[in-house]
């Protein structure tokens, strides 16, 4: 009985798979190929993270890529120049592209069309979205993926190039991402440089506007169910949380942490220094949920603001803020 089951257990066909993630030189996406990467090798398969050269190989996550399990090879590449995958893969995340016809995107799609791909994942950008007319109230709902698109974005043109290349591709559009070992602090920084220092918090609008802020080991979960299984050809999904809060909201919160009274200052001119869109601009992953069987993770902003502090701490207490665009935006003298 032990030898069958074991013989079983050897000539049963592995589950395991290999990746090619493709990741940027930083930004708001900058931390997404590091925390995919660890969720690719934490259930069992092997990746190849192809990194930008242009990184800044001192800062996060970058500079922890040395951390990174052995099952997961990272592998430098200057972007200007065409790549073509000497491995086959299963599944790719493209966590880059942003023009179709550049050196390094037009190399890989004329690869994978060739070539057996399970999926090609595609990072996009809520940002592409064109909402109807008078859609962004404080009122009304999230943006849907049904919604039209702005045909001038790069991330619109590297998705229809994908639909028309015949490569199975999903297309993840996400929005505002925080967490750690981010490449892009502005989101919460803007609101904890402001309160920690005693000073008014300008907010465009009424503040009731809501925001979809994710954090990034979520969004990496979110990424990973392009590897479930499904027969269509190609989708698109917003990449979010359904855990959202007002932008006034997240000044009180951030108050609440760190114990400061908050003074928050609406209806501004213009948007001044104020990180996200001052009309009512947000997804929801209700789609990935239904149709790739997504489990969000039980991450929480509020709860997540703790070690945030703490780390905010770290890079920028103590430094001066910028308030010459606040100042505008409140029509206060300079």
């Amino acid at each position: 009985m032990k030898l069958l089951l074991i013989l079983s257990l050897v000539l049963a066909p592995s589950a395991a798979w290999h990746a090619l993630i493709v990741q940027n030189k930083g930004g708001g996406h900058g931390e997404l190929g590091y925390q995919l990467s660890k969720m690719i090798a934490a259930e069992g398969h092997t990746c190849t993270l192809l990194q930008d050269t242009a990184c800044k190989q001192t800062s996060e996550p970058f500079s922890s890529y040395s951390t990174l399990p052995s099952s997961i090879s990272v592998v430098p590449h200057d972007f200007t120049s065409p790549y073509t995958p000497t491995e086959t893969y299963d599944y790719v995340w493209d966590n880059y592209s942003s023009d179709p016809t550049s050196p390094l995107t037009s190399s890989l799609l004329d690869h994978f069309k060739s070539r057996s791909l399970k999926r090609y994942n595609y990072v996009s950008s809520a940002g592409i979205y064109d909402p109807p007319e008078g859609f962004g109230s404080d009122t009304c709902g999230p943006l849907s993926e049904s919604f039209s698109v702005n045909d001038s974005k790069g991330q619109t043109k590297v998705e229809l190039a994908l639909k028309n290349s015949d490569i199975p591709t999903f297309c993840f559009r996400p929005q505002y991402i925080y967490g750690e070992k981010q490449n892009k602090y502005v989101y919460l920084d803007y609101y904890f440089d402001r309160i920690c220092n005693d000073l008014p918090v300008p907010i465009p609008g009424s503040g009731l506007q809501l925001a979809s802020l994710t954090n990034s080991v979520s969004v990496a979960s979110l990424l990973f169910s392009g590897s479930s299984p499904s027969e269509t050809p190609f989708s698109v999904f917003n990449c979010g949380t359904s855990n959202i809060h007002t932008y006034n909201d997240v000044a009180l919160m951030i108050g609440k942490v760190v114990g400061k009274s908050v003074e928050i200052v609406n209806d501004i001119k213009g948007k001044g220094g104020f990180p996200f869109r001052p009309n009512n601009f947000y997804v929801m992953p209700d789609k990935v949920k239904e149709e790739l069987k997504w489990e969000e993770l039980p991450t929480d902003l509020e709860g997540d603001l703790k070690w945030y502090y703490e780390d905010w701490k770290e890079r920028r207490e103590g430094k001066e803020v910028d308030l010459e665009k606040d100042k505008e935006a409140m029509g206060v003298a300079a």
